[in-house]
């Protein structure tokens, strides 16, 4: 397990991502089922709202918000 991993929830993606140089990260990506809004947050900076650590990696999910 990987120690002082740094807590990223709530950053956006590419911020987290330079506080997490060095890790081995992936990154998914989780969104509204309606089309309509997917359109109109397609612009918006995505946000890490999980963290998971398992075993060497760090993954972290995102989401765009309005």
């Amino acid at each position: 397990m990987m120690a002082e991993v740094p807590y990223t929830i709530g950053y956006e993606i590419d911020q987290a991502l330079l506080m997490l140089n060095g890790y081995n990260v992936i990154v998914d990506e989780t969104s509204t089922p309606y089309q309509d809004k997917k359109d109109e947050r397609k612009d918006h900076t995505p946000i890490v709202v999980r963290q998971l650590i398992d075993n060497d990696c760090i993954y972290l999910t995102v989401a765009r918000f309005k």
